[in-house]
């Protein structure tokens, strides 16, 4: 009785196969065609992602430094626009936008165009950069405050502050940009919240240079929020 079951499973598996078989025999030419096409798309996937990408990351590098130099000599509009030899930061970021010196080229713009007053394009340009550096981000974030600020936007560049703050945990950049939010507090009328600020600035960031002179701003901040202990 199990030979016979045994002997069923054997011929309907070969069944099976011979099917199989078949089938591939009626379809082969387009079968073949899709499996070249994936196995192109494979291929072309892995050169892109292990070749073409570094290649072009490192080229994007190479270009970016000389950008940078201008940038560190204030020769800003060849920081911008190049030279004859090599590109400024417009053509790195728009040639290599996918790359991290794509990306930091967006950055140098933003405050190429905040040092020549172009406040909106600076805001346009650094609200591009999404890098994860802790100073580099939050001091984006920090700068566009300042651009909006220029501009008369005291709401917006507050949130900017803060979201510097919240991108730098540090006692390099967050005391600065707590204490620029908190003066924004204050200049819109809302003493308490600059008070809240400054006192962050006391507790969390006591060692920072912002904290040495930052009682005069607290009991400032707490006397005309009415909140000053008596």
């Amino acid at each position: 009785m199990a030979s016979k079951k045994t002997d069923d499973i054997v011929l309907g598996v070969e069944e099976r196969l011979s099917n199989l078989e078949n089938y591939y025999e009626g379809h082969k030419k387009p079968i073949i065609i899709v499996s070249s096409v994936i196995a192109a798309i494979i291929l072309a996937f892995a050169g892109i992602y292990y070749w073409y990408l570094p290649s072009q990351e490192q080229e994007a590098e190479d270009q970016i430094y000389h950008a940078q130099m201008y940038f560190s000599q204030d020769s800003i509009n060849k920081a911008i626009r190049g030279d004859a030899s090599s590109p400024g930061f417009e053509a790195i970021a728009d040639e290599y936008s996918w790359s991290p010196a794509g990306r930091l080229a967006n950055y140098y713009l933003g405050l190429c165009y905040y040092d020549k007053k172009d406040y909106r394009k600076a805001i346009d340009y650094l609200s591009k950069f999404n890098g994860g550096d802790v100073l580099v981000s939050p001091n984006a974030a920090g700068v566009m405050g300042d651009a909006e600020l220029q501009l008369g936007n005291k709401d917006q560049a507050l949130q900017d502050y803060l979201e510097a703050v919240k991108r730098s945990n540090n006692t390099l950049t967050a005391p600065i940009y707590l204490k620029k939010a908190a003066l924004v507090c204050e200049e819109t009328g809302n003493y308490t919240r600059a008070a809240e600020l400054y006192e962050r600035i006391k507790t969390e960031y006591h060692t920072s240079q912002e904290a040495q002179d930052i009682d005069k701003y607290l009991y400032r901040a707490k006397e005309k929020s009415g909140t000053l202990a008596n």
